[in-house]
C-alpha cells in the first residue's frame, strides 16, 4: 500500500461555467512542464509515497510542455509516470467530460497503476439546465462518455458533482438528473 502523495499539475480554467468563479480566482489554464511533474512524483516516492494524486482544476484538460519538445497530453504523462518504479497507483482529480479524450480513454484501459476511479463532474441531467451552466455536453453526451469508459475498462468507480436548484431548474429538469444518475 503505502502513503499518498498529491501533486498539482494545473491550474486555472478557461470553462467559465455560469456557476463557477475558478476562472476569475484563479486564472486561465496553465499546465507544469511535463519534467517538472516527472521530477516530483520521482522524489515523492523516493520519499516513500507509492500513490500520486494529480491535482487541478480540469486536471483532464493538461498540456504541458514535453521533454520532447512537444506538448504533452494529461494521457502522455501518466504514461511516463507509469513508469517510475515503486509508484504502485496513480490517480486525478477533477476532470471535465469535455476534456476525455480517446488516449486519456486508453490511459485507462492500459496503465494498472491507473486507478478504476475518476470523478467526472457532470452537474445536471438536463440539456436545457447545462445549456443555462455553459458547459457545452448534453446528458447523452455523458452517458456516452460513462460507455465509452466501461468499454475502455470494464470496473471503473464513478463519482460526480450535481448542482440542484440551479436558477430555472424545473422539476423535469431534476427528474432527468436523477435519470441520468440512475443510467450511469
Amino acid at each position: 500500500q503505502g502513503p499518498v502523495a498529491f501533486l498539482t499539475v494545473r491550474e486555472g480554467c478557461d470553462k467559465f461555467c455560469s456557476f463557477c468563479v475558478v476562472p476569475y480566482t484563479r486564472g486561465a489554464e496553465t499546465s507544469r512542464p511535463a519534467a517538472a511533474v516527472i521530477a516530483e512524483a520521482r522524489r515523492l516516492v523516493a520519499l516513500g509515497a507509492r500513490e500520486i494524486a494529480l491535482l487541478g482544476q480540469n486536471v483532464n484538460a493538461y498540456h504541458g510542455a514535453g521533454s520532447d519538445g512537444g506538448t504533452w497530453s494529461l494521457a502522455r504523462l501518466l504514461a511516463a509516470l507509469a513508469e517510475i518504479p515503486d509508484l504502485a497507483r496513480i490517480r486525478y482529480t477533477t476532470s471535465h467530460p469535455r476534456d476525455m479524450d480517446d488516449d486519456l480513454i486508453a490511459a485507462h484501459r492500459d496503465l494498472p497503476q491507473l486507478m478504476p476511479f475518476l470523478h467526472l463532474p457532470v452537474q445536471s441531467g438536463s440539456d436545457r439546465v447545462l445549456a443555462a451552466m455553459n458547459r457545452r455536453h448534453t446528458a447523452d453526451d455523458y452517458r456516452r462518455l460513462a460507455d465509452r469508459l466501461r468499454a475502455a475498462r470494464p470496473d471503473p468507480a464513478l463519482s460526480s458533482d450535481f448542482i440542484v436548484g440551479h436558477p430555472g431548474e424545473t422539476d423535469a429538469d431534476h427528474a432527468a438528473t436523477m435519470a441520468l444518475v440512475r443510467d450511469v
